[in-house]
């Protein structure tokens, strides 16, 4: 087995639709494309990856424990039986602040047994920030196109250039306004083409209200379509 590609899906703004991309990312690299993925949920202090695939149940080991001792990763994966995602999923419940200091030393040690791994990341991720993108292979960066959300992610482009981390745009919930930002308004402020584009959907809405995944139970919603499209785009590049 080769080394598995690290994608961290980042934003410094909330409410952009992070781990939408993520899960529905991750299962279609898995459904549509065959690849082994796991999917890592580095949001400690409001994890929402279980939620979205219907896991209320408190789950008794994930990536808490893998960040304490990176050598016992491998026994800290859950498989989610529906879809046959593996994760490592963040505490529902609160507990001992833990920082990302480790990280790469995790994905470093899982690798091999994957094709991709997909980091979702926490809003507001200043603190933990320079640990996400030095484990990484590649970012994706998902914004909406507004200015606000744009600018903010600025000192996410700066960070991963020192680090020499590529970047990939994801603009997401795009179609919404008419006063929204133009591709090429975002390239310029970004300083990187727009790589795929997910339109607002709200479908994308329903499904989280049912703990379902957009691609499973809507495969055919216009999201569950630009989302699986961006797999394909991965799995090229």
């Amino acid at each position: 087995m080769g080394k598995g590609k690290v994608i961290s899906v980042v934003s410094a703004k909330g409410g952009v639709g992070k781990t939408v991309v993520s899960l529905n990312l991750a299962l279609s690299l898995l459904r549509d494309y065959g690849k082994r993925v796991l999917a890592i949920d580095t949001n400690m202090t409001s994890p929402n990856l279980h939620l979205y695939l219907g896991i209320i149940d408190i789950i008794p080991f994930g990536i808490h424990h893998a960040l304490k001792e990176p050598k016992i990763a491998n026994d800290c994966i859950y498989i989610h039986t529906s879809s046959g995602l593996h994760m490592l999923p963040a505490p529902l419940t609160k507990t001992e602040k833990i920082g990302l200091e480790n990280l790469k030393d995790v994905v470093d040690e899982l690798r091999d047994r994957y094709d991709f791994i997909i980091i979702d990341t926490a809003p507001n991720i200043e603190k933990d920030l320079r640990d996400i993108i030095q484990a990484s292979d590649e970012i994706l960066l998902v914004v909406n196109p507004w200015l606000p959300i744009i600018v903010s992610n600025l000192r996410v482009v700066k960070v991963a250039e020192e680090h020499g981390v590529p970047i990939k745009v994801v603009v997401n919930k795009s179609g919404r306004d008419r006063a929204e930002m133009s591709d090429e308004e975002i390239r310029d402020s970004l300083g990187y083409k727009v790589f795929a584009k997910i339109p607002v959907d709200l479908e994308v809405y329903r499904g989280v209200e049912k703990r379902k995944p957009l691609i499973i139970c809507n495969p055919k919603a216009r999201a569950s379509v630009a989302i699986r499209n961006l797999a394909k785009l991965i799995v090229k590049n």
